[in-house]
């Protein structure tokens, strides 16, 4: 049986039936794209189309809108108020190139602080400022000023500078004797560097009388769970209406939630000597004291365990001419006992010069009340 190779030989189309079918499949392709991948494609309207996150009705590039009711929240007007108001400070020192033999500007540190009066006084942390050659103050506007120092005071770690420039929004200041714990606070400031300016942190007033010493004076200092970092400070911790009840100052580095700041009332007294005066004048009562504990009572038969035992009393010192002497044991200063040095600086902190203070004192066996008129350090 032969066997033979089959080889199918198909035929080949016609020519008119070639160009029908190119026609067909361009028409065909021309369609598709306009359906699928025509710039000019018709989308049906908003909300036709149930996108899932539709994109705003109402906002401008600019994003200056303005405020709907649903914003208009205590923390929103408050800071809204207050935030003309709080600037950046940046510390540069003189730096010595000594491979070229120059010197140039280096940015120390930033912080924040607040314009108190349209003249262009503001106040901020000394820390922020110490041991600076140039300051300048970032404004609201983006605007840099070289500042004044016009005085400052280490032992409450404020500041007061001067920019020349005047019509500038100021803060008001409200009375910090009147917080109460649990209401709002706001912290503005610049955390970490201009970059973050005028960054807002809500919390709430924790505490309003803790003490802290530094150098030999002691501070109420109000406290609080708004984030305060370190470019915070100098800047203003605010209350719901907008008003400054203390510059931030301190934050607890090694724990959460805990920021410190300088209450306002005292602000007001340190800014305003320092205004005044260049310096902040501190009243002294002129005495030489030591601390009376349980040991030393017992170990020198005194009359009395807690109180302050005056070694000396400084001759033409408030203390004199008020009737202290050597011996005397002051047990109460304005009504409040005195246990500890710690105690009477707490006291003496709220005075002024020409401030009267009401002394308890043993003396011997008796108990007396003398009143002591104080003055300026130096005296």
């Amino acid at each position: 049986m032969d066997y033979f190779d089959y080889y199918y030989k198909p035929k080949r189309p016609s020519l008119l039936i070639i160009i029908i079918v190119a026609l067909l499949s361009s028409f065909l392709g021309g369609i598709i794209a306009l359906t699928f991948f025509s710039p000019q494609q018709t989308l049906p309207p908003q909300g036709e189309r149930g996108d899932l996150i539709p994109p705003p009705q109402d906002s401008d590039r600019d994003f200056k809108w303005e405020i709907k009711d649903y914003q208009r929240t205590p923390v929103v007007e408050a800071v809204q108020r207050v935030s003309p108001a709080v600037v950046g400070i940046s510390n540069y020192v003189n730096q010595r190139d000594i491979f070229r033999g120059t010197t140039q500007l280096v940015k120390r540190g930033v912080g924040s602080g607040v314009i108190i009066d349209s003249s262009g006084y503001i106040v901020t942390n000394y820390h922020v400022i110490e041991r600076g050659d140039v300051i300048i103050v970032t404004l609201d506007s983006g605007e840099e000023l070289e500042a004044e120092v016009v005085g400052s005071d280490p032992g409450t770690d404020l500041a007061v500078l001067k920019v020349n420039k005047s019509g500038l929004p100021s803060a008001e200041f409200g009375d910090s004797d009147k917080l109460v714990v649990g209401e709002v606070a706001i912290a503005i400031g610049n955390p970490t560097g201009l970059e973050l300016q005028q960054s807002v942190a809500v919390g709430v007033i924790s505490a309003t009388d803790r003490s802290l010493e530094v150098y030999e004076w002691v501070f109420s200092l109000i406290q609080t769970d708004a984030a305060i970092n370190p470019g915070n400070s100098g800047g203003p911790l605010v209350n719901a209406i907008g008003q400054v009840i203390g510059i931030n100052s301190v934050k607890i580095s090694n724990a959460e939630g805990l920021g410190f700041a300088i209450p306002s009332n005292v602000v007001r007294n340190v800014v305003n000597e320092i205004i005044r005066y260049g310096e902040v004048r501190r009243p002294m009562i002129g005495i030489m004291i030591q601390e009376i504990s349980p040991i030393l009572a017992r170990q020198y038969n005194l009359s009395t365990d807690h109180g302050l035992y005056i070694v000396e009393v400084a001759p033409n010192s408030p203390a004199q001419a008020g009737g202290l002497r050597n011996n005397d044991i002051i047990i109460q200063a304005d009504g409040k006992k005195i246990a500890s040095l710690r105690d009477f600086r707490m006291v003496m902190a709220n005075k002024k010069i020409g401030d009267k203070v009401e002394i308890k004192v043993i003396r011997g066996e008796d108990t007396l009340t003398l009143t002591v008129i104080l003055a300026e350090y130096g005296y």
